[in-house]
């Protein structure tokens, strides 16, 4: 494994911008031992048989999850939006809200109050989707920004995400502010790129080019990144952490999972066996694809059976409870997996 060398920031850098001097890959260092958690437990969620269904996003708190899903009726797919919601202390007991949907959605993310985000293509264009309440609503678009995606919502309901502007295809990180409902805002972080979380706080982080973002409440802007990398993707961040991938070569080249202390802008390369990481707690755990990474153990989530069934994580939540789904064989089934 390659592993990026710690440093702390360099005295007497510019106020307000996040830079540090890492090492380039390369420097072998010992990796993380890759084990099954004996207690790492595949749950499913419950799903009336004549359904398919993902499981793709859980609140912090784990008491909401949220994904697609459709109902095969004839030879008519219906699509559907799938919301489970657990009352405290009965976590085992899931209660499952079905809502039909035009168009399959996407699920990006859901708060702790059980408001869902994701994107649908409508029209031959992505449209940014909210559902609250057991109402479902079109989110605005900037007038001349198409293929528009909301990645994060804060307990608030503050939405963000990105858009590119159709002339020139210039990505842009957009904010749905839920202090005024109807409208959305054009985050000034160039080079732009999208946003990809947005915590309690109003703190919001993304990044795609040379470097990741991090904007505060007071409209500060830190920077941080991987220097030698000719690449640099942000994935999601929660607490005081981001996790992406970097490379050094062409993106179509091989490339290494990363996590950035957010405090420090400190950058460590992750085991390989992650994969992508498509999350990370406030504890700076990261979810990959099929396994999970405390830092010095991967826990790998059980249920994959060769040639018959397959795991794709979702989202992981503080307490470390794991969202995702197996496929069953003859269809989708949604799962949770808990102590791992």
């Amino acid at each position: 494994m390659t592993r990026i060398s710690r440093n702390t920031f360099l005295a007497g850098l510019t106020a307000g911008v996040l830079v540090v001097t890492l090492g380039l890959p390369g420097v072998a260092t010992a990796v993380p031992q890759a084990r099954t958690g004996s207690a790492c437990t595949l749950r499913p969620l419950p799903l009336p048989a004549d359904l398919n269904g993902q499981a793709r996003a859980v609140d912090p708190t784990g008491r909401f999850i949220a994904g697609p899903g459709y109902r095969v009726d004839g030879e008519d797919r219906q699509p559907l939006l799938l919301l489970w919601a657990t009352r405290p202390g009965v976590w085992n007991q899931p209660r499952l809200t079905v809502v039909e949907f035009q168009t399959e959605p996407q699920v990006d993310s859901i708060n702790r109050y059980g408001v869902a985000i994701g994107t649908a293509y409508v029209g031959d264009v992505h449209r940014p989707w909210r559902y609250t309440q057991g109402r479902l609503e079109w989110l605005p678009v900037p007038p001349v920004v198409a293929n528009v995606s909301v990645h994060s919502i804060n307990a608030r309901g503050d939405i963000v995400g990105s858009g590119a502007v159709e002339e020139t295809e210039t990505a842009l990180p957009l904010l749905w502010p839920a202090d005024r409902p109807g409208t959305v805002e054009v985050i000034d972080i160039p080079p732009h790129y999208g946003a990809v979380e947005i915590f309690d706080d109003g703190t919001i982080v993304g990044g795609t080019g040379v470097s990741g973002w991090v904007r505060h409440p007071d409209g500060t802007t830190d920077r941080f990144t991987v220097p030698g990398a000719r690449w640099v993707y942000v994935y999601g961040a929660r607490g005081n952490w981001a996790v992406g991938r970097f490379g050094i070569g062409s993106e179509d080249e091989d490339s290494t999972p990363v996590r950035w202390d957010l405090r420090t802008g400190v950058a460590t390369a992750l085991h390989p066996a992650l994969g992508f990481p498509q999350a990370v707690n406030s504890q700076g755990v990261v979810l990959g694809t099929r396994v999970v990474d405390h830092g010095d153990r991967l826990v790998t989530l059980p249920g994959a059976i060769p040639d018959v069934q397959i795991v794709i994580s979702g989202g992981i939540a503080d307490d470390g409870l794991v969202v995702g789904y197996v496929n069953g064989g003859t269809r989708l089934l949604p799962a949770r997996w808990t102590d791992c």
